[in-house]
């Protein structure tokens, strides 16, 4: 086997497999390695978040994740087995207006599914024991399960390998943050219950919190601290059983438990996320406590803001610079989500009644104000990530006040009963969206022509284009059709305008002023025409 490869991937698990299917459609050569003998096979990571759904609609795969998930609509809190509050996602601003339930066994079936379509696969009982940089080269030792040793080199090197990353320790990098006293015990249990198997359930009581997660049939992953005072490994079914009725006050009644597992929570995150030709993703960069769903979701999304970026420098397309802006996006996004989650914990523990009072308070403000509450159903479900200081994106233009501006993410659109904006923008390259006016004349609709062809001309292989209008326009093949201005009015656009769409749908570009010049300026900052 060549021992030299242009990308080796430490690390099988949702991160990894998302990184290696997407530099795979891209046409890049890899390696991907994993310690384990099979991928996982219990539930772990069990929420998909409504952004992370929309990714895996861009890989084209995302049907067969609805397929096996269980749909969840809203989130329902209680406090003493009475309601405190629900956060419906049916104001979410995505196509995907739930959480989607799946086990973490199934995710990684899927996407190995995804994988092979390509013909790669994960190389198993193969584990990192070493690496050294040298002369822009990373040099990896890698033992085989008989103890067999290959050294290999990779001009990148992705750590996906998890919250014990021995990339992470072996480069250096620190790992700075916090472990939470309170133990924790998750479990996979069939349950019986008059709740609603659409919505997850959080119960809150004193010093207590105990979690239900539907997965469809009856069944269920369930989370509770043991609120003990000294550590344990081994739980009994009779445990969880006693902890669920005490807990959820009777809304649920176990039948049987298939899979119980002790963790404890720990809040930490690397001070890069980069190290020369070492890239760390997912918990191999960050672990935080499970609260939000938030963590499977982060490392998928890790990886598919690096593969992009990685591809185009690979295939000579951006200048190496391009890969200065993974950390610089994922760092603050990932530094905000780490603190965000601890808080939460850390609040929903609280045996003090004044703190507690206070809390409940706070929830039923949150839970009476609409607009609040969609904000932050919004930042709970990752849909409003966004990235304020990165290097490559344009923040000086804009459209108007209330339009979508640079580094966030482009706003789908239902633009008739069966297509979606979304639907356009699913292959590998950055959009461009031409908007002539909504009462656009005759010589606008041919300026944005003529700049349409330059575009498909200069950057044949790195932008497709598209006009924005209200009716097919001759000899031109790549228009959107937006009959009803429903584009336009998602955007606040009326006059002529220019999107710039990422490969991560997120916006790279806009303004009223659409010409040569300024588009040639902006992509300067990192492709190579």
């Amino acid at each position: 086997m060549n021992n030299h490869i242009p990308v080796l991937i430490v690390g099988a698990g949702p991160t990894g497999l998302t990184m290696a299917c997407e530099l795979a459609r891209r046409g890049i050569p890899f390696r991907i390695i994993d310690k384990k003998p099979e991928r996982t096979l219990t539930s772990n990571a069990v929420g998909m978040q409504p952004r992370t759904i929309e990714l895996l609609d861009q890989m084209g795969i995302v049907n067969q994740f609805l397929k096996e998930g269980n749909f969840c609509n809203a989130a329902h809190m209680h406090v003493k087995g009475k309601t405190l509050g629900r956060i419906s996602f049916n104001q979410l601003d995505s196509f995907y207006k739930f959480v989607l339930m799946i086990p973490q066994s199934e995710t990684e079936r899927l996407l190995l599914d995804r994988l092979a379509e390509f013909n790669k696969e994960v190389e198993r009982t193969l584990e990192l024991i070493d690496l050294k940089q040298e002369n822009n080269t990373v040099i990896s030792t890698i033992k085989d399960s008989e103890g067999n040793t290959e050294t290999l080199t990779s001009d990148w090197l992705i750590g996906c390998d998890g919250a014990n990353s021995m990339i992470r320790q072996k480069s250096g990098i620190v790992f700075p943050g916090e472990d939470l006293p309170e133990q924790f015990v998750v479990a996979d249990a069939q349950m019986d219950s008059f709740q609603s198997n659409t919505e997850l359930h959080v119960y809150f009581n004193k010093g207590t919190l105990f979690a239900v997660f539907a997965l469809g049939s009856n069944k269920y992953r369930i989370a509770a601290n043991i609120h003990q005072s000294h550590p344990r490994k081994i739980f009994v079914e009779k445990e969880v059983k006693e902890i669920v009725n005490e807990r959820s006050y009777g809304d649920y009644s176990v039948s049987a438990v298939s899979w119980i597992s002790p963790f404890w929570i720990h809040s930490k995150i690397v001070n890069t996320m980069r190290s020369g030709a070492i890239f760390l993703a997912g918990d191999a960069a960050h672990i935080h406590s499970p609260a939000g769903g938030q963590g499977m979701n982060t490392g998928i999304q890790d990886a598919y803001n690096l593969a992009w970026k990685l591809s185009l420098v690979i295939n000579g397309h951006a200048n190496p610079t391009l890969l200065d802006s993974y950390h610089g996006e994922r760092y603050p996004v990932v530094s905000k989500i780490v603190q965000r989650t601890e808080r939460f914990t850390k609040a929903a523990l609280f045996e003090n009644p004044f703190l507690i009072n206070l809390r409940n308070c706070v929830f039923k403000i949150l839970f009476s104000q609409p607009k609040l509450l969609k904000k932050i159903s919004m930042i709970v479900t990752q849909l409003a990530i966004q990235y304020k200081n990165s290097p490559v994106i344009d923040y000086q233009q804009s459209i108007s006040r209330k339009s979508p501006r640079g580094g966030k993410r482009a706003p789908d659109v239902m633009i008739t009963a069966t297509s979606r904006l979304f639907d356009y923008l699913r292959d590998t390259r950055h959009h461009i969206l031409l908007f002539p006016g909504q009462k656009a004349a005759e010589d606008q609709l041919i300026k944005m022509q003529q700049l349409q062809r330059w575009l498909n001309q200069t950057y044949p292989e790195l932008v497709k284009t598209y006009i924005i209008t209200k009716q097919k326009i001759a000899d031109v093949d790549d228009t959107i059709i937006d009959l009803d201005n429903k584009i336009y009015n998602k955007y606040h656009i009326k006059g002529e305008a220019i999107y710039i769409i990422r490969p991560d749908n997120y916006i790279a570009y806009c303004a009223n002023k659409v010409d040569q010049n300024s588009i040639q300026q902006f992509f300067a900052r990192y492709l190579i025409a």
